[in-house]
């Protein structure tokens, strides 16, 4: 039999006491007058014979109770037959989560700190000419490479928090990985981290029977959290001028309440709006806070709130652009239409080009955001790709056709971008009789829909051969059920297709209440607006519309300390920049070409996984080490080395001590109390 930890037995002197006190209680002697001399020296040497008997035995169990409790702390142990295969060397992986949750306060000290400190604990558990490897959240290249001893206790020491979070299976994974790269007979492998649910995907591990699996719980103090979660605008397009309503939800993590929570607002460093909110427990609200956009451009809008102690994301960050104007085209036989005419060339938000078909330059579609095909007879295979790659890249066309039209040229086109086909020309009256208000389109066009509203009438129309493939949106119905407008999304783009021509001849659709507001809203909406607020560490790509004079230029990603070329690269008429590995801090940074120029600006957020702060239960941990053979090392703050020192050495008999010391108690307390 061995000891995990010998220098405890040096308690057994504590054994004197129980002796000592045996010894003082025999000497003392208590005088008792009878009468009868001869009945008391035969009860005397009868009682004398009983009470020694009693008294060895019941210094016997303090004894006895005394050296097993002090042989459950020395953790006794029966060393294994195999113990000779363990002397090998071994290659030893240790994880540390430098991720926000570890940055609370235990005991004044940082759980990151305790993780480093059992860290070393562990390097120190093993031998000189062992090697080690160290892994954080970070995932670094120069963290994969196996070191010796002294060179992983430096390592430890320079671990700091970290804006990466890893899920528990990734983490294994790389540890294996890094371990399989060494020979050593043994590969043991260690987790220090508190464990949020949100990264414990326990189920998706791979275990090996190659690699001894350890994990250590560091229990963290349970803290409330309010945070911002994410926030969206209501209007995906924004207009200087108008009334801009952002919605914010905001989480309660806390097992409490929050009232009269204050949300402040900032755009381009100046104070907007400041809105009041209240959120129930363990629960979340939306919150809605309004201002006046007065700046064109990009801009800047920071949310906050006020929680303590976790900060990090009390803050979220977000961008937006708005544009000076509009750009619409006009393509046209030859004749333009006056309707349009007078409907963009008076306003100065837009600016309006009519373009005859036989003098197009494709480059000029992707200079606008908003196309019009009024009265084309034909279309040709060159024109139709390029409405595609229009459409896909943002982009928003609408069709009027002609009566006249070549409808297979027309339906190439349709079949390019996965709408329905169109079937040819037929005179019949028709009103409209269905305004699909409920559409996001209409969201601005009515305060509240007239009863009695004039609509829309034609004296013929194209007719629609409905693709089981796509799914048509319809804006406008005649009352037998057929279209008169319908609304296709494009990849990044919408595609508006009429059934009738832009034409006084055909319809009075152009002197219609509903022309007006309908042919704005289709310049400036947006089915989907680009993402204006990415997180970090995810796998963010943001598309730049490219300057193809000057393709080989590239864009630099700026902020107020610091300056990188991101990798980019060009896919039709964007740049596509990858902002993914580059930044660690949340803020706002600018996409600058050569001149220095913004072409947009990202705004970069924590993710918000980190602020769920709930955590495996040592129950649960327990459990999930049982069914993957995985160790989990309890009460993390015993000195770890010696805990790993008594690993795989034999079978403790710690236990088996522990109920011998309470065996003998009991049977101590039986002869106190039953023994007369």
């Amino acid at each position: 039999m061995s000891f995990l930890y010998p220098s405890f037995l040096f308690a057994l002197a504590a054994i004197a006491i129980p002796i000592i006190i045996h010894l003082f209680n025999f000497r003392r002697y208590k005088t008792v007058y009878f009468t009868n001399v001869r009945f008391l020296r035969e009860v005397k040497e009868q009682t004398d014979s009983r009470s020694r008997l009693k008294h060895l035995l019941i210094l016997l169990c303090r004894i006895l109770a005394i050296i097993f409790l002090v042989l459950a702390f020395a953790q006794p142990f029966i060393r294994n037959k195999s113990t000779a295969v363990n002397t090998g060397k071994k290659a030893v992986s240790v994880f540390i989560d430098n991720s926000f949750s570890m940055g609370q306060l235990v005991a004044d000290v940082p759980l990151i700190e305790q993780a480093k400190l059992k860290a070393r604990e562990i390097v120190t558990a093993y031998a000189a000419d062992d090697e080690f490897q160290l892994l954080t959240g970070d995932f670094e290249g120069s963290h994969q490479r196996l070191v010796d001893k002294d060179e992983m206790l430096n390592l430890i020491k320079e671990v700091q928090p970290s804006t990466k979070s890893r899920s528990f299976s990734d983490i294994i994974s790389r540890q294996m990985q890094a371990l399989n790269k060494s020979n050593a007979s043994q590969k043991v492998i260690f987790t220090l981290s508190d464990f949020q649910k949100n990264f414990s995907d326990f189920s998706l591990l791979k275990t090996d029977s190659n690699f001894q699996i350890n994990i250590v719980p560091l229990t963290p103090k349970i803290t409330a959290n309010l945070y911002i979660d994410t926030c969206w605008m209501e209007s995906p397009v924004q207009i200087r001028g108008q009334v801009n309503t952002l919605l914010v939800r905001i989480r309660n993590a806390g097992d409490l309440p929050v009232e009269n929570g204050r949300l402040t607002l900032q755009v381009n460093n100046q104070t907007k709006a400041i809105s009041n909110f209240s959120v129930a427990a363990s629960s979340f609200v939306i919150d809605s806070i309004s201002y006046t956009i007065t700046e064109t451009g990009w801009s800047r809008a920071e949310l906050s709130i006020i929680d303590h102690p976790i900060t990090f994301d009390d803050t979220y960050f977000l961008s937006y652009a708005v544009s000076e104007h509009v750009n619409v085209l006009e393509i046209n036989e030859s004749q333009f239409s006056p309707f349009l005419n007078a409907l963009f060339g008076n306003n100065e938000f837009f600016i309006f080009q009519q373009v005859p078909y036989n003098q197009l330059n494709y480059a000029d579609l992707f200079r606008h955001q908003f196309v019009i095909l009024n009265g084309l007879k034909q279309l040709s295979t060159g024109l139709s790709a390029e409405l595609k790659k229009f459409v896909e890249q943002g982009g928003n066309l609408l069709v009027f056709p002609d009566a006249n039209a070549d409808i297979s040229s027309y339906n190439a086109l349709l079949q390019l971008l996965g709408s329905d086909l169109i079937s040819a020309f037929t005179m019949q009256k028709k009103t409209v009789s269905k305004v699909n208000n409920l559409d996001p389109l209409f969201s601005d066009v009515f305060q509240q829909v007239p009863q009695n509203m004039s609509l829309p009438q034609a004296s013929g129309s194209l007719s629609l051969r409905k693709r089981t493939t796509t799914t048509s949106m319809p804006l406008l119905t005649f009352s037998d059920g057929s279209f008169f407008l319908n609304k296709y999304a494009v990849g990044g783009g919408l595609f508006f297709l009429s059934a009738v021509p832009l034409d006084k001849s055909y319809t009075d659709f152009p002197v219609n209440p509903l022309f007006a507001p309908l042919i704005y809203r289709m310049a400036i909406f947006r089915e989907s607006s680009p993402a204006n607020a990415l997180v970090i560490g995810h796998n963010n790509l943001v598309g730049i519309p490219a300057d193809l004079s000057h393709s080989d230029q590239v864009l630099r990603l700026s902020s107020l300390s610091d300056e990188f070329i991101p990798p980019q690269r060009l896919i039709g008429n964007q740049v596509i920049v990858n902002i993914s590995n580059e930044i660690n801090q949340a803020g706002m940074y600018a996409l600058k070409d050569p001149n220095g120029i913004e072409q947009a600006v990202v705004a970069m957020n924590y993710d918000r996984l980190e602020s769920d702060l709930r955590f495996l239960s040592m129950e649960e941990l327990l459990t999930a080490g049982k069914q993957l053979n995985i160790r989990v090392i309890q009460n993390y703050k015993r000195d770890l080395s010696n805990v790993i020192a008594g690993q795989g050495l034999g079978l403790p008999l710690w236990k088996v001590s522990v109920i011998f010391v309470l065996l003998f108690i009991a049977l101590e307390i039986v002869l106190l109390k039953f023994w007369k």
